[in-house]
């Protein structure tokens, strides 16, 4: 096995332990929704702030949508990419469960200036799960990276929230050209054309302008 391979190999090893990482933080929060005998509207807000819809901490979210839906978690996105372009698919995809497709703008925005790029990766979960990475600015792999999980930290939230709120601020709206004609990355069903009907027409096409000779 090549030096690169083993690289590889150990990347994406890394990139799933993560994700599991998050995924017991994720499910610690919804435990304790549903241990409460009423949740407030604060308990059932989450907001994101992540470098793009690639990003391990965006992934784990996914993996938790239906479980927020179910629940009438609210969840706010801001991204600093919104590439690649087919991973982006799939995360609209699953954010059109709150609002619906055709109000993405209250779900989603893009940190699209440069200089909103020393903003951290961010998860806040109701009132008292926050997890704080990275600067986005900062590439994804790098080595002594910040990765912080507070899960009794209600100061941390509430610094988390108003950083949200400036930067959601100081975000923009996407475009909505960028929510169209995306192929998810997710494998589709393959998609089968009923010619039956068309058959005649298309024959009449192949022979038009031909005509029989005699050898």
């Amino acid at each position: 096995m090549s030096l690169l391979s083993q690289f590889s190999s150990k990347a994406e090893l890394h990139r799933r332990e993560t994700i599991k990482r998050f995924d017991d933080f994720i499910l610690s929060y919804i435990s304790k929704i549903e241990k409460g005998s009423s949740a407030s509207s604060e308990d059932l807000r989450v907001t994101l702030i992540a470098r793009s819809p690639d990003s391990a901490v965006t992934h784990a979210v996914r993996r938790h949508a239906n479980a927020f839906v179910d629940r009438g978690i609210e969840l706010r996105v801001i991204f600093a990419s919104i590439e690649p372009a087919s991973v982006f698919a799939d995360f609209v995809e699953m954010a059109g469960m709150y609002n619906g497709q055709n109000c993405l703008d209250a779900s989603l925005r893009w940190a699209k200036n440069p200089a909103l790029l020393d903003a951290h990766e961010q998860l806040v979960l109701g009132t008292d799960h926050c997890w704080s990475g990275d600067a986005m600015r900062r590439a994804a792999d790098v080595r002594f990276s910040l990765d912080l999980f507070e899960s009794v930290g209600a100061n941390a939230v509430d610094l988390g929230r108003s950083a949200f709120l400036g930067l959601w601020s100081a975000s923009t709206n996407i475009p909505k050209s960028r929510f169209r004609n995306v192929t998810p990355a997710r494998a589709k069903e393959p998609v089968v054309i009923e010619i039956e009907g068309i058959r005649d027409q298309l024959l009449e096409h192949a022979f038009e302008g031909c005509y029989a000779t005699r050898h």
